[in-house]
Formats: structure tokens, sequence, C-alpha cells
């Protein structure tokens, strides 16, 4: 080995750190900190890595990674790295957010090649402590992630390797939707009805859009950015193909954006009781041109205060009796689409609907519809076997009976009955044109 080349091992207050000493290709001393023991590293896996840093001296010319702090790295990388990107406004927003506010000042300081698992560790630690729910943790994680790639990345490199990757991430609980019903949602309605004839002046106007934008969040699953982001040019209630709107643009912190993705740019058909509601709603607004936005201030026409309508959402819900937390857009978008899956909307327009680029994402919503799609399986042996001429045998109660309490069939006639009574009775026997699902509701 090198003279001056060795393996370090040091004892501090958090325990046995391991580093390695060389030499680079330029000549320069160089002395670099591996890792904690508690991380795996011990004095032979230590001596394995000088191995490779002498073995990269020497055929790659490797050289001294320049000191440089995450805060210095971090806002190098948030002024370039979304214009590469081009990413949208919202989300350098929140890159911006989570850097100023939770990165630089718990990380700034360090150097980022010093940066270990143990470090993100006690950060995730402090951010619990802080109040910051595991879903919101991760997104920082995520972000320290793309900025360590990144510094790996450069020549020469700024950190050998990557800490995020081995570190415990925590475990996000399961999405919980409060998911309205039918009849919830006729409730729901009635009390916004009522609640607006008590107020009286602006509130009342304020009210009415609150009731009409509860309707639209749950006829057509549209997300928040995207309902308030709305503006009549994209409403088309008299068309002749139906009356119909399109999602072209959204309103996200207080700026105008683009749909989520490029599937979020899309078209939604109105049944006629939403395009009667609409049209009564242009028909009393104050902002009625094609570039005022459908949903604003009954007086003014700027965005509408989401935090107004979430207030109004709470008394409706108080008014109908529904105890439960209901979140004011999200709860109403996945109600809209869990009842479109229940109502037996294909797959398909389910997902073309609510604007998602992923299935998966769809499919969990089917699932929570309990949707079996019973006509769609009717479809497919139509056309693999013909006509409907294959019927479940529904026996009598005396045959049930028998095939519950009697000995084990014998003939193939008896094993056919046998199984068509516990078809019935696991619900498999029901009539082709009744759903296990609840109907659709009727505005």
């Amino acid at each position: 080995m090198p003279f001056g080349a060795c393996v370090i091992k040091y004892e501090g207050k958090r325990g046995v750190v391991w580093y390695v000493k060389y030499r680079d290709a330029a000549g320069r001393q160089v002395k670099e900190r591996l890792g904690h023991a508690s991380e795996g590293w011990n004095r032979r896996k230590a001596t394995a890595e000088l191995r490779a840093r002498l073995t990269a001296v020497e055929k790659e010319g490797l050289r001294r990674m320049e000191p440089t702090t995450l805060e210095t790295f971090a806002r190098e990388w948030r002024d370039t790295y979304p214009d590469l990107r081009d990413l949208k406004r919202s989300t350098r927003q929140g890159y911006r957010l989570i850097i100023e506010r939770h990165l630089i000042p718990a990380l700034g300081a360090r150097k980022l090649d010093a940066i270990d698992a143990g470090d993100l560790g006690h950060y995730m630690a402090r951010k619990r402590r802080e109040g910051l729910g595991p879903r919101t943790i991760n997104r920082h994680l995520n972000l320290l992630n793309e900025l360590f790639v990144a510094a790996a990345k450069r020549r020469p490199p700024l950190v050998r390797s990557n800490p995020v990757s081995a570190v415990d991430r925590p475990r996000e609980p399961r999405r919980r939707w409060r998911i309205l019903t039918p009849s919830e949602i006729g409730r729901i309605e009635r009390a916004f009805r009522e609640i607006t004839t008590e107020a009286s002046g602006e509130e009342c106007l304020w009210r009415e859009q609150a009731r009409v934008i509860f309707l639209v969040l749950v006829a057509t699953g549209l997300r928040r950015g995207e309902v308030l982001g709305l503006r009549w040019r994209e409403v088309y209630l008299a068309d002749p193909d139906g009356p119909h709107l399109r999602v072209a643009e959204t309103w996200v912190r207080s700026g105008v954006d683009t749909p989520k993705s490029e599937a979020g740019e899309r078209t939604i058909s109105l049944g006629t009781r939403i395009a009667a509601e609409l049209f009564e709603h242009r028909r009393q607004a104050a902002f009625v041109g094609d570039e005022e936005r459908v949903f604003c201030s009954p007086t003014k026409g700027t965005a509408f205060d989401v935090v107004r309508f979430a207030a109004t959402f709470r008394l409706a819900l108080r008014r109908a009796k529904i105890e439960d937390r209901v979140r004011p857009f999200h709860d109403l978008r996945h109600t809209s689409i869990t009842n479109a899956a229940a109502a037996g909307t294909s797959p398909v327009a389910l997902m073309a609907r609510a604007g998602h680029s992923d299935f998966k994402t769809t499919q969990a919503y089917i699932d929570l519809a309990g949707e079996v799609f019973r006509e769609e399986a009717e479809r497919l042996e139509r056309r693999l076997w013909g006509s409907d001429r294959y019927q479940i045998p529904v026996p009598n109660q005396a045959s049930v009976a028998d095939a519950a309490n009697g000995p084990v069939a014998e003939s193939v006639e008896e094993t056919r009955e046998m199984q068509a009574v516990s078809s019935v009775r696991s619900g498999a026997g029901v009539e082709p044109t009744q759903r296990r699902v609840t109907p659709p509701h009727r505005f």
C-alpha cells in the first residue's frame, strides 16, 4: 500500500466512525469519512474501500472532492434544476419551501460528503417531533435524494455515495377517504339550501356559490385547482353534442398553472342537472365574461376563497348531521370517482374522466366501489358462446336442505345441483340484471 495511505478508526461520542487517508491523482492528501460502525463499517470493509480509492486514483485519476455545504449546493440546484426539467410553478414553490424552511436550517452548514444515514435519521426524528407526518417527511427525503444524485453526477463528483438510499423511511399510513353515499350527498345539498336562505347580502351569494361548487365536485371529480381555475370559455352548456367542460388550466398556490399532467388536460361531459345548475349560476353571477372564472368572489371577481368554502361546507355537514371528518375538496373528488365506478362506468372512461396518468390509481377507486362488472362478463360470454341460454338453476328450499344435510353426491347431476346451491348461498346466483353495488344517485 502506498506511503501515507491508511484506515483510521475514530471513537467519539456518537460511536465509532471510520475514515480513510490517501493521496489523490494531484498528489494532495485526502482524508475521507466513510461512516459509522452502526451502519456496518469495520476495519475490513474500510480497508476494501481504501483499496478501491487507490485503484481509482491510479486508473481514473481520482481527485479530492471540493468541500461544498448542503446550503450552497441546494440553492444552486434550486436555481437551475427546475429550469432544466421545465417543472411546474407549484412544484418549484414546493421545492423552495422544503429547502429554505427545513433542509437548510437543519443540515445547511454540513458538507455534502459528510452527511450520512445517521444524520438523516436525526433529521427525521426532529421533524416528527415538530409534528410533520410520514408522507411529508418522505417528500423531504425524495428531494434530498435528488440533491445527492445531482451531486454524484458532478465532475469531479461532490459525494461518493447517496445516504438517502440507506435510510429506513417512515411508513406512510394507509389513505383513509370519507366517501359520501348518494343519500348523504342529497342531505348535504338540502343543508346548503337551508343555510343559504338563512343568510343575507354577500354571505348569501357566497353560500349559494359554495352549493354549486359542491355539486360540481361530486358530479365531475375535479381537483381543487381545476375547479378554481375553470373559466367560462371552457364551459359549453349549449353545445349540440351535449354540455361539457374543458380542463385547461389550474389555480394553485395563488397562481395560474397547467393541469397536473397531460392526462389532467381533458374534457368532461356534464349531466343535465349540473348543466342546469351552471346555467343558473351564470345567469345570477356578476362576472360572466369568457375570461372570468366560473367560481370567484361574487363582488370582486377574484379567486374563490377556499377557506371560506371549507367553513361553509363544515356548516352544511353539521346541518346534515354528518359528524365524520370530510375534506372539502379531496374527499369530494374521491366521492365522485368512487360513485362513478359503482354506477358501472367503464375503467377506461373512469380513468379519462378522473385525469389519472396511471391505471393503478383508478383501480383503487374501482376496488373501493366494489364494482364487479357483471354486464361486461355477460357480454364476453355472449361473444364466446352465443346467446344467454345457460341459466344458473335456483333449487327449491327442500333441495337446499337436502344438499346441506344429505350425503355426498354420487352422480354428476347431484354434484351440479349442490354446486348451484353453493352458488346461491355465496351470492353468485343473483340475476344478471342485478348489481351488488349501490345504484347511482339521481340528482
